[in-house]
């Protein structure tokens, strides 16, 4: 009887959870092939499954609906202005004429629904799809589609918080990434084929935590697999500078990475008696501009098992390494919920120092004088020539040149006058003794 209950229970949890829906669609496209149309297409029915569920689940399509195009506009100046950089570089309002400006601006009108695609994030909230009927009749622009749909209710839920509410978020993810590095043994010796069989529960225990302490400032928390693993890899590599570009999908994300060495140690088999360790480390980056935000070493932990057979011991050596990030994960959670979004990065070069308590004393001025955009300074590069910062704030440049033009002299080792140039490529900042 326990279990028809508890099988009962699990139906109607999935059932709730699940808005099954079927939707017929007509767009005019111009893509040159079914797999072009299908974004835009499922984009349509999902979009027509939530006016359908929005007296349900109890908000305003037609508000919804406004607020999401608001919030889009704002967004889309942002990739206008983003599409210039990338194009023409930072200045490029010297180098454009006006009717250039508008040529490439008009251009990029093209990308206007894609990129509302992306920004909605509403393909997210679909579990499931399957496109029953697609056709575009005498290859003309008109496309017509029958999609059943299942809709996330939880992630529903979420989409029209987050629409909705009053401004955005500061950070619209947190990922997370887990890896296991195996010394001296393989996943066979756990009867696995491959880590995520044993890391995925532990990864969603971990999302749960989370969710359950989400910082207020933070959108929602999600497993990162598969294309955000490439994306992440893709990231790595982006250097680190003034102007970095990253990819729209990535930008106000935080990616959170637990790292483990798992170990062996001895397996005695008359005994089934089986011992590992592991130590590791949990890191906090910030997508925008590749701050290391937090990080924790997690120290070294060591247990032994007897008498278990395969599954058990999976299950217990997972429930132990589950917990050894959770003290990191409160500290970050926190520091999360009090953090200034950054989002520039300048590099300022200083010339003219007479040592490095010179160039130290200078950036605790800068960031005493830079309050007001929540300054941060990272030495890069130190020589006896100059010195090169890179500095994360929040706003625009001009905020950046604005602070270095108020700085007129330092009081270090030596008095200094101070003097702002701009390159054309960097700020440069000179101590000219006096």
């Amino acid at each position: 009887m326990k279990f028809f209950l508890i099988l009962i229970l699990m139906t109607a949890s999935i059932s709730w959870a699940q808005l099954t829906t079927e939707k017929s669609v007509t767009r005019q496209l111009n893509v040159p092939s079914a797999d072009g149309a299908k974004p835009y297409l499922l984009y349509t029915a999902t979009n027509e499954a939530i006016a359908q569920y929005s007296s349900e689940i109890g908000f305003s399509n037609e508000e919804f609906q406004k607020k999401l195009q608001e919030k889009f506009e704002k967004h889309f100046e942002k990739y206008r202005e983003q599409k210039l950089l990338e194009r023409f570089g930072k200045n490029y309002q010297a180098g454009l004429t006006p009717e250039q400006k508008t040529e490439f601006l008009n251009g990029l009108e093209s990308h206007r629904e894609a990129e509302l695609i992306r920004f909605s994030r509403m393909l997210e909230i679909v579990d499931q799809f399957q496109f029953k009927k697609l056709e575009n009749p005498n290859a003309t622009s008109t496309w017509n589609a029958t999609v059943d749909l299942n809709i996330n209710r939880v992630k529903l839920d979420r989409l029209v918080q987050r629409i909705m509410s009053e401004g955005n978020k500061q950070y619209a993810k947190i990922n997370l990434i887990s890896e296991i590095n195996l010394i001296g043994m393989d996943w066979t010796e756990l009867g696995l084929e491959r880590e995520a069989s044993f890391s995925s529960p532990i990864m969603t225990s971990w999302q749960n935590w989370l969710v359950t302490n989400q910082p207020s400032n933070v959108e929602e928390v999600v497993i990162c697999t598969d294309q955000c693993l490439i994306n992440f890899k893709n990231w790595q590599e982006v250097s680190q500078d003034e102007g970095m570009q990253i990819s729209s999908d990535l930008q106000n994300n935080l990616w959170l990475k637990i790292s483990f060495n798992l170990r062996r140690v001895r397996h005695l088999q008359s005994l089934n008696e089986w011992t590992f360790e592991w130590d590791g480390s949990a890191v906090l980056l910030d997508a925008n501009t590749k701050r290391l935000l937090a990080s924790e070493t997690l120290s070294l932990q060591t247990r032994t098992w007897r008498g278990m057979d395969q599954k058990a011991l999976n299950s217990a050596l997972a429930s132990q390494m589950y917990r050894t990030p959770m003290s990191a994960f409160s500290t970050f959670t926190k520091k999360v919920g009090d953090l200034p979004q950054l989002n520039r990065i300048s590099r300022l070069i200083i010339q003219g120092q007479n040592n490095l308590g010179d160039v130290l004393q200078l950036m605790e001025m800068l960031k005493k004088e830079g309050k007001g955009i929540n300054l941060e300074l990272q030495l890069d590069r130190f020589s006896q020539n100059e010195a090169q910062l890179l500095g994360f704030y929040q706003g625009e440049e001009k905020s950046f040149t604005d602070l270095l033009s108020r700085l007129k002299e330092l009081k270090s080792s030596h008095s200094y006058s101070l003097v702002n140039e701009f390159t054309g490529i960097h700020h440069v900042l000179k101590l000219i003794a006096e």
